[in-house]
């Protein structure tokens, strides 16, 4: 009798200890997007190229955002995260600033330095 007991005693602990695992695992998978906050990525142009006119195409890809403004503009993103934007270049050279934020209020931006020709 106190051998089943112990055994009973046994797969209770191992059910909790996966239960809390599992607790665990998706607790962070749903931290996750709050941990890592927003990712912008600029496909084009990067920062010192040279443009070809005064108008520039600006593309690039954000995930986990909820808005992205550039030079304080919102633009708007594309079901897939991508993102274009026409923007006009100043002799001697034009900085650009583009910023994503999250849903939690977490921003990162990049700046881009465009020389037209």
């Amino acid at each position: 009798m106190l051998d089943h007991y112990d055994t009973r005693k046994k797969v209770e602990l191992l059910f909790i200890g996966v239960l809390i695992f599992i607790s665990i695992v998706y607790g962070g998978f749903r931290a996750y997007p709050l941990i890592t906050g927003p990712s912008l990525d600029i496909y084009n142009p990067h920062d010192g190229d040279t443009v070809a006119s005064t108008t520039f195409e600006l593309s690039g890809k954000v995930s986990r955002v909820k808005e992205i403004t550039v030079q304080g503009r919102l633009i708007p993103i594309g079901t897939d995260g991508h993102f274009t934007e026409i923007l006009v270049a100043n002799a001697p050279y034009t900085i650009v600033i583009v910023r994503a934020t999250d849903f939690y209020g977490a921003t990162v931006s990049k700046t881009l330095r465009v020389v037209p020709r």
